[in-house]
């Protein structure tokens, strides 16, 4: 215990040494550009390693505490406690006030998002289906322009086959329900 003691004696010892003179007497040489940069950095240092000291010396003492263990258990206890009492008031509160201001709860909300997300598959699902009926269109034109053969360059038949273009044919939904509600 000797030693301990004679430890903090001394780091005290060092921090007023550094606080209360070094650093005063550093800076003021400092001012009057008698000594280097260096000498207020390492007296600045000093009383930081010696306060550093100090503090985990004293934090080490107080965690040993026995007393202190109990106090701290009890506060913990306490703040548990006291975070269920405000949980079961603000669900009393809420729970009752929710409803009447006509703000959706929280099961609404997750519904909501599950619809949505059901939306945004069949979305893809349907534009991955119109980009397959394109590349049908694209051989539908093909066959369009096919089978006008010769007569495409003729300007009469122009007239006849302009704006004329069979529609392409659409696949069945696959059991697929509709979007509409």
């Amino acid at each position: 215990m000797s030693i301990k003691q004679s430890e903090v004696t001394e780091d005290l010892g060092k921090l007023f040494e550094a606080a209360c003179v070094e650093l005063p007497m550093a800076a003021a040489k400092r001012m009057f550009g008698d000594q280097e940069d260096n000498a207020v950095r390492d007296a600045g240092w000093k009383a930081y390693d010696s306060w550093v000291r100090l503090a985990n010396d004293a934090s080490n003492r107080m965690y040993a505490n026995p007393t202190f263990g109990t106090l701290a258990g009890r506060g913990i206890q306490a703040g548990l406690q006291v975070t269920r009492v405000v949980d079961a008031v603000a669900s009393a509160i809420f729970g009752n006030l929710w409803p009447a201001i006509g703000l959706p709860t929280a099961l609404e909300l997750q519904a909501l998002r599950s619809d949505v997300k059901a939306l945004r598959e069949e979305l893809r699902t349907v534009v991955a289906e119109a980009g397959r009926a394109s590349a049908n269109d694209a051989r539908d034109d093909d066959a369009y322009a096919a089978a006008r053969g010769a007569e495409a360059g003729n300007e009469s038949a122009e007239i006849i086959w302009h704006g004329y273009k069979p529609a392409p044919k659409r696949k069945a939904k696959e059991g697929k329900k509709s979007v509409a509600l």
